[in-house]
């Protein structure tokens, strides 16, 4: 069996380049070693199904959001339905043949597993069918309002075998999700076949009236997507080629070879092999199949998704083409002077795998020397090397210490030239630069590797790799090595930019968008879908604000002023010493300027930690004492929360209206299941076991040594109570200007819910959401909508937005006297 895996998951072909191997020794190309596999040794993670599972889940979230804006329309009694045959006896025929190839396909795939002892597949399948059927009838359950009276009518009707309604939306699901799962165990024509016949099957549904088209379409992408994630989760089996078919496709080349075996090393983006030919040559062999065509095409798109200017170029046309780019590579860096392995040459195996044959280097890998044997010597060498392979034109694009190997007479070689480009670009140099003298660092410091490079390469091409000294534009592999040492990267950068004989620092970008920009656009672009039909309908909006009694302004105004009053006292009760007060205010004033720009109070928290340190405090006491006051916050929002829900219990029945409990118990299982594989991973266990534990930890302690001091208490308590109802108030207020009519518990009601709401937005200050949720809450309890919108953006505009200025001032404030 070959033991050169390379397909593990998402995160393994995003540690490196997935076209990039790195043999450990003997090999053209270092190798490093990973983790022990979870799945069996006959299975192996293919890409195809991560680019399945990620395209499914696309297709899925972009029809779950179009049956959100108009489920009535899609999924409804609204829903334009195909009605062809309908109640036609060809209709009823189609439908009970349609249910006789159900029935057929179950009983065979059953009684084959059982068969042949697969009780393992045949868990899985089950286990993807469950997952595609529940998923997408709980779908249905929140966002279907019944079927149209035609398609209610054929399902009314039974074929000569069940009812119409068999198999439904929730089976087609279950059906293709069985169909994508067991493909690997299938030969093409069998799975030719169930496709067709999966198509047919719904072709056949959709025509006879009896499903929607968007429930089929539901269907379809739910069942793709689970069955492509039980192909992630289990694997799929090994059937790549082995050493004997490589040595036979070498035999076919003119290359007879004694031996074939597997090399003993972990590899990514190929699979590698040494090979003894009969003339006593020794070579070796880089196997690339499908699943590192899928995963090159799977990383390229990510960083083409996530990066921008970095010198990515479009994937080969095929894996021959791949192939023959990597062998032209070496030759042209060959034939420059650079010292790489030879290519022999490239052959293409009786299963489509490419496969290049090179001149296998003795030595070992750069990054497994003693450090007492990399010389300044070697390292002059080794830029010598990469500078004339600029010079050629070509750029290595994987260029770090793993990828240079170190013979016996110590000469580095350049290996690995799978990612590298004929056409280099003055960026792509620079990238290249940065990437080996931030990889050199790990090894020999950052003065050295930086004193080399400036040795050879010059002060103006240091200093042109100064800005791409930076965590995006080094591969991940570099990036985990040096973020290991501690200050490590920004040491080189540094000694970089000095050796350049350059100041600034400043980093290229190269982030083509944050992952906080696209949630804070999705949070948003949520926020507005609930608040613009409420928007839509304040026909006397503008009266409302004509009418406005503008004397309430000030109040409104002055309840904001007061929260950063209370937010000052609160955060004074969690400090175990003394600091001054009015800093403190100021400091608050600050961290809400912050938290314009940070979500989750992110921003704001970090400000207050970074002023109790200037103030005096311990460092951790600090850190705990903004913990605390957060967690008092929380504690005290849930007391109010109740109360004012109990205070306001009859006036809230229109305005907050829950769903069925069928569907909270479907809610409460999504939410559940979605915790639950967050803690089965690995960085989630990590994260509750070792910040959250940390935190939790921190704040219990800092909370018995405040319930100590009776006065602490009450400040920390009453501060946070403070705060909530001071925002209450203002929302109070800017009611009464346009109108009043409602009571403060209502009020106090409807905020405290929509404050809950915002705080589970992405967006700073839950911008957005607490709008949308605000507007939806006064009228719910019976303020009109003009009123309502115009009380809202009154309210926001007098607590969230003017205070930026006056925060803008206090931060500068407390940087000229040094308290941040």
């Amino acid at each position: 069996m070959n033991t050169g895996r390379t397909d593990q998951d998402l995160q393994t072909y995003r540690d490196d380049e997935p076209t990039a191997d790195r043999p450990t020794r003997d090999a053209p190309g270092p190798a490093v070693a990973h983790p022990a596999r979870l799945l069996p040794s006959s299975r192996y993670r293919h890409p195809g199904d991560v680019i399945r599972l990620i395209a499914g889940g696309l297709v899925l979230i972009v029809t779950l959001a179009a049956v959100a804006l108009a489920p009535s329309q899609l999924v409804g009694t609204d829903a334009s339905a195909v009605t062809w045959l309908g109640a036609d006896p060809a209709g009823r025929v189609l439908v009970g043949l349609v249910q006789v190839a159900f029935v057929v396909a179950a009983t065979g795939i059953v009684a084959i597993a059982l068969w042949r002892r697969r009780f393992r597949l045949l868990i899985s399948l089950a286990a993807g069918a469950m997952v595609a059927g529940g998923a997408l009838a709980g779908i249905l359950n929140l966002v279907g309002d019944g079927h149209p009276h035609a398609v209610a009518v054929n399902l009314g009707h039974g074929s000569w075998l069940a009812s119409a309604a068999f198999p439904g939306p929730a089976l087609l699901a279950g059906a293709a999700a069985v169909t994508v799962a067991a493909s690997p165990w299938l030969s093409r024509p069998w799975r030719r076949t169930a496709w067709i016949v999966l198509g047919a099957a719904g072709a056949a549904r959709l025509v006879a009236g009896t499903v929607l088209p968007m429930e089929l379409i539901l269907a379809l992408a739910a069942g793709i997507t689970a069955g492509a994630g039980v192909l992630v989760a289990l694997g799929v089996p090994d059937r790549r080629i082995g050493p004997d078919g490589i040595a036979a496709a070498l035999g076919s080349a003119d290359l007879p070879v004694s031996s074939v075996t597997p090399a003993d090393v972990t590899t990514k983006g190929s699979r590698p092999f040494f090979a003894e030919t009969v003339a006593g040559g020794h070579l070796f062999i880089k196997a690339v199949g499908s699943d590192q065509r899928d995963a090159d095409l799977l990383y390229r798109a990510y960083r083409f998704a996530r990066l921008r200017d970095v010198g990515d170029t479009r994937p080969a046309a095929s894996l021959i083409h791949a192939v023959e780019h990597q062998a032209l590579v070496g030759t042209m860096a060959e034939r420059a002077g650079v010292r790489v392995p030879g290519v022999d040459r490239v052959i293409k195996a009786a299963d489509g795998t490419a496969l290049l044959a090179m001149e296998r280097v003795d030595g070992s890998p750069l990054d497994q020397l003693p450090a007492e044997r990399i010389s300044d010597e070697l390292l002059r060498r080794l830029w010598a090397e990469v500078d004339r392979l600029h010079r050629a034109g070509i750029t290595h694009r994987a260029l770090r210490a793993a990828n240079v190997m170190v013979d016996g007479a110590a000469q580095p070689w350049l290996t690995d030239f799978s990612f590298s480009d004929l056409t280099a670009t003055q960026r792509q140099k620079d990238i290249d630069l940065a990437e080996l003298m931030a990889s050199l660092a790990t090894l020999v410091g950052a003065d050295r590797a930086v004193s080399g490079a400036t040795a050879v390469i010059g002060a103006p091409g240091v200093a042109a790799a100064v800005p791409l000294l930076q965590p995006l534009a080094l591969s991940a592999a570099t990036r985990h090595s040096i973020a290991q040492h501690q200050g490590l990267l920004k040491k080189t950068r540094s000694a970089a930019a000095a050796a350049g004989g350059s100041a600034d620092q400043q980093l290229a970008r190269i982030q083509r968008v944050r992952p906080r920009t696209l949630v804070t656009i999705a949070a948003l672009a949520g926020a507005f879908y609930f608040l613009l039909p409420q928007l839509a309908q304040v026909g006397s909006s503008w009266h409302a604000i004509q009418s406005a009694h503008w004397a309430w302004l000030p109040v409104v105004i002055a309840m904001s002023a007061l929260t950063y009053l209370a937010s000052a006292v609160s955060l004074l009760g969690g400090v175990p010493g003394r600091v001054p007060f009015w800093p403190t205010v100021l400091a608050q004033a600050a961290s809400s300027f912050v938290n314009r720009v940070s979500p989750a109070n992110v921003g704001g928290m970090a400000l207050n930690a970074r002023y109790l340190q200037k103030s005096g405090v311990d460092p951790a006491a600090g850190v705990a004492a903004v913990g605390l006051s957060a967690l008092a916050g929380a504690f005290v929002h849930g007391i109010l929360l109740v109360v004012f829900f109990v205070w306001a219990s009859r006036g809230l029945a229109h305005a907050f209206k829950l769903p069925p409990a069928s569907k909270l118990l479907l809610i409460l299982a999504v939410i559940a299941a979605l915790i639950g594989i967050l803690l089965a991973t690995r960085r989630g266990r990590r994260f509750a076991t070792t910040r959250l534990r940390k935190i939790l930890r921190s704040a219990l302690v800092s909370l018995r040594q405040v319930a100590a001091s009776p006065g602490k208490l009450t400040l920390l308590v009453g501060g946070s109570a403070l705060v909530t109802l001071a925002y209450i108030g203002g929302l109070a207020a800017s009611v009464q200007a346009f109108g009043g009519g409602l009571g403060i518990a209502e009020i106090g009601a409807v905020y405290m819910a929509a404050s809950a709401i915002a705080a589970a937005s992405p967006t700073p200050g839950g911008l957005g959401a607490i709008e949308a949720a605000l507007v939806a809450g006064l009228t719910g309890v019976g303020l009109g909508s003009g009123p309502a919108v115009s009380a809202v953006l009154t309210y926001r505009l007098a607590t969230y937005w003017l205070p930026v200025a006056p925060g803008w001032i206090a931060l500068h404030v407390l940087q000229r006297r040094d308290y941040v």
